[in-house]
């Protein structure tokens, strides 16, 4: 695809930090090419580690009649998630912590990325061509939808189930220190309903570790800031959609993975849309001005932001699709996460 001309003041990249948007809602499929073909679901024995080996899925039917406790992870994926069913405070609780244990059991035991089709290998960090900072760069060619990293969950994990009530609950890292808004991610799996599961990862160095970089990835361009900058704001969604290389893939698990959006070249550095919503202060001042949300549905600017949203819909639906397994496996984990939780 040929690059868009993009408004002359676009090119000057200021420092990006983390996607903030779709990042969680954009997806992408898995893809043939991984290191040893597709990896089989068995989890690997891990010695000295208090994590449960995944099993067969489990009838929940049975569970509700029983006089157990009903594991929150499976009551959570049987009922097809929060857009389909209501969770009580407690319950939002118990299914928090359960995700925010099975983020830090993947960072704890990273053998699984294997089975969940990770291929940590394929990218490393060096310093972006695109900003003044880090960057996340392909160390070998990487065929289209291959997951290449994981978001980490090294600073907050949060979930709002109902945004009437705004009422949050949260799961902060033992060193947590302030907010991290630059490098936080949703995840827009259907399971969490409109991005109601969010991920913050740290900015310390110390806390970079292979396989979770997805905090690193940059976009093409700087994200709006100024809601009333129109020009910018559509030259941005032009450039975004046409010039980024991968995209996020949600699971119902709660884990993000970053995938190739096309056959990447060793040494390309990876790009990801942070979308609008990376910046908070567009955001409020886009939604309080009517006339402004108006000027964004103007014909052109709507049928670049229907492109957008479906070139990422659609690359999602492929990557879920292709990994499967993986998906498969995550919820499996997160099942035994909510057991230990």
């Amino acid at each position: 695809m040929s690059t868009p001309s993009v408004a002359p003041h676009l090119s000057t990249r200021a420092r990006l930090e983390r996607p903030g948007p779709i990042r969680g809602g954009a997806s992408s499929r898995g893809a043939p090419g991984l290191r040893s073909g597709r990896p089989t679901t068995r989890v690997p024995s891990v010695p000295g580690a208090s994590f449960a080996r995944a099993r067969a899925p489990r009838q929940t039917a049975c569970l509700a009649s029983s006089t157990e406790r009903v594991n929150i992870a499976e009551k959570f994926l049987s009922g097809g998630g929060l857009r389909k069913m209501v969770l009580s405070d407690d319950e939002q609780k118990q299914l928090l912590g359960a995700v925010a244990r099975h983020l830090r059991v993947l960072q704890e035991i990273p053998d699984l990325l294997p089975h969940l089709h990770v291929d940590a290998d394929a990218v490393e960090v060096r310093d972006s061509k695109v900003c003044d900072g880090r960057g996340v760069f392909a160390t070998r060619a990487i065929p289209a939808h291959t997951l290449v990293t994981l978001y980490p969950a090294t600073n907050e994990v949060s979930l709002c189930a109902n945004r009437a009530r705004g009422v949050t609950h949260s799961w902060r890292a033992e060193d947590y220190e302030k907010p991290e808004p630059s490098y936080a991610m949703c995840n827009g799996n259907a399971y969490f309903g409109d991005n109601a599961l969010r991920i913050e990862a740290s900015s310390a160095d110390s806390k970079i570790q292979a396989g979770f970089l997805g905090h690193l990835v940059n976009d093409a361009a700087m994200p709006p800031r100024d809601a009333r900058d129109i020009a910018y704001a559509q030259a941005y969604l032009v450039t975004t959609t046409n010039e980024t290389n991968c995209h996020a893939v949600p699971f119902p698990s709660g884990a993000v993975a970053v995938a190739a959006s096309r056959d990447l070249e060793k040494d390309e550095e990876l790009l990801m849309s942070y979308t609008f919503g990376f910046d908070a202060e567009f955001m409020r001042g886009m939604n309080a001005d009517p006339e402004l949300r108006k000027q964004m549905l103007t014909n052109a600017f709507a049928a670049d932001m229907k492109v957008a949203s479906v070139k990422m819909e659609q690359l999602t639906a492929e990557s879920l699709k292709r990994h499967a397994a993986a998906e498969i496996l995550s919820r499996e984990l997160l099942v035994d996460a909510a057991e230990e939780a």
